[in-house]
């Protein structure tokens, strides 16, 4: 796994989604076997089998989105025509220095200029950015702004190419 600076992790997406889904069949045949010993044991089994269909939409969302990254870099790569220099490029200069499309953060600022928690959405083509700014605008924005008891006005939308 490749981070926007370049730094690499030794994080395996898919070898731990194709753990993951190991887990969820194992977990599902034993909630359709139904040999459980006691109430408790069926509930944690199914709370189980939730959790694990959770964890399998999160990690398929970041796997996703690292296998986009990798494809922007790999272009890179190949528009440079060197391994070492098309690396450099996608990091340190990213789509100003080289014509690959530009994905883009959108966040949501608070007056005081610090970002509303929860409200980063990344990795977002040109085509839908627009709607990624009016629903911080329109849902997220007043939403957080009612629930802790704060005024609307001030707050913007940063976006950030990258």
């Amino acid at each position: 796994m490749i981070d926007v600076l370049g730094f690499h992790d030794d994080r395996d997406l898919h070898t731990e989604l194709a753990a993951l889904r190991r887990d969820l069949e194992a977990t599902a045949a034993r909630c359709t076997i139904a040999g459980f010993s006691s109430p408790e044991q069926s509930w944690n089994t199914w709370g189980r089998l939730d959790s694990l269909r959770h964890q399998i939409r999160v990690l398929t969302r970041e796997a996703a989105m690292e296998d986009q990254r990798l494809h922007r870099l790999a272009q890179a790569v190949q528009i440079v025509g060197d391994v070492d220099l098309g690396f450099i490029a996608y990091v340190a200069f990213g789509p100003q220095a080289l014509p690959v499309e530009p994905l883009y953060e959108v966040r949501l600022i608070d007056p005081n200029g610090y970002t509303v928690p929860g409200t980063i959405r990344t990795n977002l083509p040109a085509a839908r950015l627009e709607d990624a700014r009016q629903a911080l605008m329109t849902v997220d924005g007043p939403a957080y702004a009612r629930r802790f008891g704060y005024q609307w006005r001030g707050y913007s939308v940063q976006t950030t190419a990258f």
